[in-house]
């Protein structure tokens, strides 16, 4: 018998049938209309605080920077460099011991306020300069240190103040959360 002959054969016991299903009745996409609709408010909730979060306020005056050309145009700058280990003050380079002992000892707190005090006055002497303290500080130096010396600074007369920054354009992926000290 060759294969042909299998073909043509009508041997319905050995042919199998496939029953037939009854047709499914329509699927519900409600369930699914509902998921879909809680992620698109969520989403769009989401998107419409960043912005918010990034947007300029009328009322609000924000500070300016200034390039170093700038800066040196108005030569009535003082600066002050806040190492981890030592407080370097003006233009001479004099030290004013540490950041710890700056905030806890009053006696170096009245020297800084004199020695800025003194500038200032030395600034507002030549017409048409105007006080102003750059700020250069390690990445590791705690807030209340800086700000001791900005209050120092503004009681002194110092009408500008400026914090030295270095440009990096990818500084939100090397942000870390610090922690306060």
């Amino acid at each position: 018998m060759n294969i042909r002959d299998r073909l043509r054969s009508t041997d319905k016991s050995r042919r199998k049938v496939r029953r037939k299903f009854e047709d499914v009745k329509g699927l519900s996409i409600t369930s699914l209309l509902d998921v879909l609709t809680i992620i698109l408010v969520f989403l769009i909730k989401n998107v419409s605080t960043e912005s918010v979060k990034i947007s300029a306020e009328a009322n609000l005056m924000y500070p300016t920077t200034i390039t170093n050309d700038a800066l040196l145009a108005k030569a009535g700058t003082t600066p002050i460099k806040i190492f981890p280990d030592k407080i370097i003050v003006g233009t001479e380079g004099l030290q004013y011991g540490s950041p710890a002992e700056l905030n806890q000892n009053t006696e170096k707190r009245e020297q800084l306020f004199q020695y800025l005090k003194m500038e200032a006055q030395d600034i507002l002497r030549n017409e048409g300069m105007e006080t102003c303290l750059i700020v250069q500080a390690d990445n590791s130096i705690p807030c209340g240190y800086i700000t001791e010396i900005v209050g120092a600074a503004t009681s002194a007369g110092y009408s500008y103040i400026y914090f030295a920054t270095l440009e990096d354009a990818d500084w939100l992926q090397k942000y870390n959360v610090s922690t306060t000290q």
